[in-house]
């Protein structure tokens, strides 16, 4: 039966793609992951495609009668560039979703609603989830039909134990949820650049791993001021950077958090407030060494972002373990070494390093038509 973009016994079919973040509200990897299926995906779907977001919508400053208004008058000549200029930035700071053609709900604006679409879907697909069981997910278990797992949960939950650190910052996460999830799911996919490490061990779990496209390719520089550009997690292990010239460009209240408790020591650190708008900024700093030394970490946006812009990474120990390279480190200690090592190393042989790792992962993660072409089997099945 031919049911793409088609109806059965008067009832619209579609499919529902859940997730909890994405559009303008950008916080981390996962939402960057969504904001690329909504570009890249989405058009190409065969059976109409409805997204619905598990958050508030985000209060526009302006509503759109008013934008328009704007734009009216900037046309009459009434308003000059500068204030074009401020609108565009408005504009961009509140627009919702990267594709006005795609049909999508908020789950704040009518519960009901919300849920009743999750209801009468045809098929469920979890672009990215709470760590943790909703009823709107188990409720609808037996119609999931791929789950993306951004991040290994009992990993994330014992990072402190693994650092030795007394206390740790995390999202609540319930490490049953993983294994039931992937249990759920017809096709699960891990999105990390290595073979997924779950504690689940289910034979369906597919591994499609993430991509990156280099767009800068900037120069390095023989700054050594260190870059972080991270959520506070424990398993991002901040405090490496303790008594190190750094720039960070995070949450200010997780520093604070890692100062009260942790008593970690952020002399000659400058903090900037995470904004992903200001993200590119933030990388054509001038600093030249990159904090990438988080452990656990699936894919990693912020390292290739941090070699696109010409930043050399000290790297930990678990991550791309299949290229020999010679900066990394695990604990204080090591990381402190290895920014000494940075430090005394000629352009030259900064430059080399930066090629080359930047050389492998475009290679190995660079394929977008490849990574749309795995995806599109599951959703197109």
């Amino acid at each position: 039966m031919n049911i793409i973009n088609g109806r059965i016994h008067g009832k619209e079919i579609y499919d529902v793609y859940y997730s909890t973040g994405g559009g303008s509200m950008i916080g981390g990897g996962a939402d960057i992951w969504v904001n690329n299926w909504i570009e890249e995906i989405a058009p190409h779907l065969k059976v109409k495609p409805v997204l619905l977001i598990h958050r508030n919508r985000p209060k526009a400053k302006w509503t759109e009668e008013q934008h328009q208004q704007f734009e009216n008058n900037v046309k009459a000549g009434r308003g000059g560039n500068p204030g074009r200029q401020a609108h565009q930035k408005i504009k961009k700071t509140y627009k919702e979703i990267l594709k006005d053609d795609l049909e999508h709900y908020w789950q704040g604006d009518d519960l009901q609603k919300f849920g009743d679409l999750l209801n009468n879907a045809r098929r469920i697909h979890i672009l990215h989830g709470y760590y943790a069981p909703h009823k709107y997910i188990t409720d609808n278990k037996d119609r999931i039909y791929s789950t993306g797992i951004h991040v290994n949960v009992n990993d994330a939950l014992n990072a402190n134990t693994k650092l030795k650190l007394q206390h740790s910052r995390h999202f609540f996460m319930d490490p049953s949820w993983e294994e039931d999830i992937v249990k759920y799911t017809k096709n699960p996919f891990w999105i990390g650049i290595e073979k997924p490490n779950l504690k689940s061990k289910h034979d369906h779990l597919l591994h499609i791993p993430n991509y990156y496209e280099f767009k800068h390719n900037l120069d390095v520089t023989d700054n050594n001021t260190v870059g972080f550009a991270s959520r506070m997690e424990t398993r991002k292990c901040p405090h490496y950077m303790q008594r190190i010239p750094s720039k960070l460009c995070t949450d200010p209240k997780d520093v604070h958090w890692w100062v009260k408790n942790l008593k970690i020591d952020i002399r000659g650190w400058k903090v900037y407030k995470f904004n992903y708008d200001f993200l590119d900024k933030f990388y054509k700093q001038d600093w030249g060494i990159s904090h990438s030394a988080h452990i656990y970490e699936p894919f990693g946006y912020s390292i290739f972002q941090a070699l696109d812009f010409g930043k050399i990474p000290i790297l930990s120990k678990d991550w791309l373990m299949e290229f020999d390279y010679p900066f990394r480190a695990f604990g204080m200690h090591e990381f402190y070494e290895q920014w000494k090592r940075i430090c005394d190393l000629s352009i030259d042989g900064r430059r080399e390093w930066v090629s080359l790792l930047r050389a492998y992962l475009r290679e190995k993660y660079g394929d977008k038509e490849r990574w749309k072409e795995e995806m599109l089997k599951i959703y197109n099945s």
